[in-house]
């Protein structure tokens, strides 16, 4: 039987996405890390995610960021708009996401990783 494979949209440097990581790993998926950081994901990438996800641009942001508060909050942008400033500005997408076939979640905090395990 194929392993199952998950995505993850990482950042080494946060806590949260570590323990997601390691999670996957200790159920043995056949994980692709996505430094989204150095590796931005596109706009359809993100509508993608959404879609996938249940969630608005507005979900994936991460409010407490430096780029975000100086130059994002405070607006009233459209889902679109919001994609294409996440993309242009990957410091801002809240992180982990993880995409295992056609589900996707924002595992923060760490413990929703297990919504994508519930049928």
């Amino acid at each position: 039987m194929p392993m199952k494979k998950a995505i993850i949209f990482h950042n080494n440097a946060c806590g949260t996405s570590r323990k997601v990581l390691n999670v996957l790993k200790e159920l043995n998926f056949e994980i692709e890390i996505r430094d989204y950081i150095k590796n931005p994901p596109s706009i359809i990438e993100l509508k993608e995610i959404l879609s996938k996800a249940g969630l608005s641009a507005m979900d994936l942001l991460r409010k407490n960021n430096k780029i975000y508060k100086e130059s994002f909050e405070g607006n009233a942008f459209t889902n679109d708009e919001w994609l294409i400033a996440i993309s242009k500005n990957p410091s801002i997408l809240e992180r982990p996401i993880v995409i295992i076939e056609n589900k996707a979640i924002l595992a923060r905090p760490a413990d929703k990783i297990k919504e994508l395990f519930r049928h």
